[in-house]
């Protein structure tokens, strides 16, 4: 198993926010029936697949349920795949109570199919959604790729990228489950090149944590090396 594989959260309380509205409206949504589908849009880096995942399978877990999580994809999807999408909350409906079905890069479904999908969604209201998008859906002056009457269907949460110090309880807990403590100070060192991406984290941890195992107290992460064209510019 991968550091990442063994870190990877299987709850809300293991996510990190940068919001705490944000936190409270998915941790909501992991152990309470929703009244609309959910939307989680931000930048890439900010957990977003993650954050739904933890959402779907704490749901499942409440229903005694230990399947896999069905997720698709919004550019794999047309109006020939609804069916499909139909079929598969179906079964969830039967082997769990509840239809819940995860959609990432929302976004990418074609601009000619989403009135086709959001007409799939007023048909079929008992399937519940929840989607991701790195785009800003209802932000004032922003192009937006999905529609605003889709959009209108979905409980909007923005994942805005976390700060060091949003990180810092999240990372101490992993490096104590790893046997160390180490304070807030060495912490910070460790991830001082932390830039907001959490998928950033847990590579400078897994690098902290292997120094502590050498007896080395923890460094500031190496900057990669740059290779430099010895050709001259045009």
């Amino acid at each position: 198993m991968t550091f990442e594989d063994k870190y990877e959260p299987q709850t809300v309380a293991e996510l990190i926010f940068a919001d705490k509205a944000a936190q409270a409206t998915c941790q909501r949504y992991a152990t309470g029936k929703p009244y609309k589908p959910l939307m989680l849009w931000g930048p890439p880096g900010t957990a977003k697949t993650t954050t739904a995942r933890v959402i779907v399978r704490e749901r499942y877990h409440a229903a005694g349920y230990d399947g896999a999580i069905e997720e698709f994809n919004g550019a794999d999807l047309k109006p020939a795949d609804f069916k499909k999408l139909l079929n598969v909350a179906n079964m969830l409906q039967f082997a769990c109570g509840e239809a819940l079905l995860l959609i990432n890069e929302f976004d990418e479904i074609a601009e000619q199919d989403q009135p086709k999908f959001r007409s799939w969604m007023d048909d079929y209201k008992w399937i519940n959604l929840v989607v991701t998008t790195n785009e800003q859906p209802g932000v004032q002056g922003v192009k937006q790729k999905i529609m605003g009457p889709l959009q209108s269907l979905f409980e909007r949460v923005e994942l805005a990228p976390p700060s060091l110090k949003d990180c810092l309880p999240r990372a101490q807990a992993i490096v104590q489950q790893e046997g160390f403590t180490v304070s807030t100070q060495d912490l910070q060192v460790l991830l001082s090149t932390f830039t907001g991406d959490i998928r950033d984290m847990l590579p400078l941890l897994e690098e902290g944590i292997e120094q502590l195992r050498q007896g080395t107290p923890p460094q500031p992460p190496k900057p990669s090396l740059q290779v430099v064209s010895s050709k001259p510019s045009k």
